[in-house]
């Protein structure tokens, strides 16, 4: 469980972070809600910084819906499901993929598009509660998903108080090996922040 945690938290920052390189004005409001929340203190990351830190938090959420680390899970059917057309019947596998569930058009118009905003208003996001699936749903989500999200969140407000991040998501070309992964083209370039 361990491993597994440190593996897809890290893909998960590698993928932020190229996002918020391509992004400069979601770059600056995350540096500005850093600055708010710590001003021009060094100091740790405390439990009260992580709740305060809501954008950071709609931007790593945004990024897995866009980059699910996980883009495929599988089940085993304990019973028939019935579908529209179709039934899958009991003892099978069945894949779930979470990639397109990700990209399905209950997100709206703009599903393709980097938009961390969607997260910060309710009426914005789809109201299947299975809609975003990067953590698993059902009685096998993820049991590490709070650890996750305190992790990352404390990583990225270390990194972006200093650095400014430069990427290109457009060049990225990523593969399913197990997790997403890049293969290609997900370079970052970092700048010392100036106070």
């Amino acid at each position: 469980m361990i491993v597994a945690g440190h593996d897809t938290t890290a893909n998960v920052l590698m993928f932020t972070l190229v996002l918020i390189g391509s992004y400069s004005k979601v770059q600056d409001r995350i540096f500005e809600e850093l600055h708010n929340v710590f001003g021009e203190d060094d100091r740790d990351v405390t439990k009260q910084d992580l709740s305060r830190l809501e954008y950071l938090e709609a931007v790593l959420k945004e990024s897995m819906r866009i980059y699910p680390i996980v883009p495929v899970t599988a089940r085993k059917l304990d019973k028939n499901v019935k579908l529209k057309n179709y039934t899958l019947t009991a003892g099978r596998t069945c894949f779930v993929y979470i990639y397109g569930i990700h990209r399905h058009p209950l997100w709206g118009d703009d599903v393709e598009q980097f938009k961390p905003e969607r997260w910060l208003d309710t009426a914005t996001l789809p109201s299947c509660p299975t809609a975003f699936a990067a953590f698993n749903i059902g009685k096998r989500a993820c049991i590490g998903k709070p650890f996750a999200f305190m992790s990352m969140k404390t990583t990225l407000a270390h990194v972006l108080r200093h650095y400014r991040i430069k990427a290109d998501h457009t060049k990225m070309v990523v593969k399913i090996d197990v997790v997403l992964k890049p293969e290609t083209g997900h370079h970052i370039s970092i700048e010392r922040r100036t106070r």
